[in-house]
């Protein structure tokens, strides 16, 4: 977890700038009809996350906790770095790769995990059609499973007995407090945030794939590589999480 800490600590200092500087761009974007749902979380995770900023600031809140607040502020600034690509402005993408920046984030969580990242790498090719789709599918499921691996609907009930939905499954917010009440974290704002976060990235897959079957046709590489810097920062974050209880 150390280690964990101090690679990201020395990664995030420069996001107040940029995530400004994506927020900026991004309030800026002339108003279409494509991805509005995408423009609007992004710019709602930039409210959470100053939420959070705030409180933190005004709580005191110690070390570990800090910690996740960086995280979020580097995952409000890849959301908005998301929108403004799907929209055209793809200012900051040009050092963005096919290759990965996660190194054990996935591994240490499940082999099966990792194998599947590896797997949604592959698809992303650029003159592959079914691309979006094929990493979207595989990227949504790791995700997912991360999040179920390590909060069970039997341990977040034992938690929180009014964690279900109204048909009965155990809602996701319940499951990211219950991981965040383990790992020492559990702040409200905190959990509001993580749980944006994820939504964020899941509506960022409902369009992508809702375009490779309709109007947009082939995505480019440059809006692959971003989506997959979208989600290598939530894989980060929840790992981070999931790692430190």
């Amino acid at each position: 977890m150390t280690k964990l800490v101090n690679d990201h600590n020395r990664k995030v200092r420069a996001n107040p700038r940029r995530l400004q500087s994506e927020i900026v761009r991004l309030n800026n974007q002339p108003a279409v009809v494509r991805y509005t749902v995408t423009r609007t979380s992004a710019l709602n995770l930039h409210t959470l996350y100053r939420q959070v900023e705030r409180t933190a600031d005004t709580a005191g809140w110690d070390e570990r906790s800090q910690t996740l607040v960086d995280f979020a502020e580097a995952e409000a600034a890849n959301s908005a770095l998301v929108a403004n690509t799907l929209l055209g402005d793809t200012t900051n993408t040009e050092n963005l790769t096919e290759s990965t920046s996660l190194t054990d984030e996935l591994n240490t969580v499940s082999s099966d995990l990792h194998s599947r990242w590896q797997g949604a790498l592959y698809s992303i090719n650029g003159s592959n059609p079914d691309a979006a789709r094929h990493f979207c599918t595989s990227a949504r499921e790791i995700i997912v499973k991360m999040i179920d691996l390590k909060a069970s609907g039997a341990a977040v009930l034992e938690a929180h007995p009014d964690g279900k939905t109204p048909d009965g499954r155990v809602a996701r917010r319940w499951k990211i407090q219950y991981l965040l009440d383990r790992y020492g974290a559990g702040h409200a704002s905190l959990s509001e945030f993580v749980e944006a976060d994820v939504n964020d990235v899941m509506n960022l897959f409902g369009d992508f794939n809702k375009a490779t079957h309709g109007d947009a046709g082939q995505f480019d590489l440059a809006e692959l590589r971003v989506i997959k810097t979208r989600v290598e920062g939530a894989v980060r974050f929840l790992s981070a999480v999931i790692r430190g209880i």
